[in-house]
């Protein structure tokens, strides 16, 4: 009988054990997961950007500047070819940006800190200035 009581016990710990791993691995899982994401949005299709995806865009020089012009092609969901389901849409007139097309933003160098981009337009409603 004590053999029997015993042999319940250590079953019981070991499935508290089990229990315990399994529970801290889905957390640390959950942790890894949120890591893993930026919370940097594509300008053009709103997708969310993993860690390592960059906005493909051209920046033109001087770089000493504190506002430059920025040329905005999308992100790796969106260009060179749109994933299925995603559109790709202007932040400033809400009519469909061609693939053939981008944002023109400005782009402002900051002494200390990030560097901050303004998206002016898409092609369709930000026309450069005739002279």
């Amino acid at each position: 009988m004590d053999y029997l009581i015993m042999g319940a016990a250590v079953c019981v710990i070991i499935a508290l054990i089990v229990w315990y791993i399994k529970y801290f691995n889905k957390k640390n899982q959950k942790t890894t997961r949120q890591k893993a994401m930026q919370p940097v949005k594509c300008p053009l299709c709103d997708s969310n950007l993993f860690v390592g995806e960059n906005i493909i865009s051209k920046v033109y020089r001087p770089m000493n500047v504190p506002d430059q012009l920025m040329i905005v092609m999308g992100c790796p969901h969106c260009y060179p070819r749109c994933e299925p389901g995603l559109k790709r849409i202007c932040p400033v007139c809400h009519k469909e940006v061609a693939q053939d097309q981008s944002l023109t933003a400005r782009l402002f160098n900051k002494a200390l800190g990030k560097k901050h981009v303004h998206v002016v337009g898409c092609s369709n409603c930000h026309k450069p200035r005739a002279d």
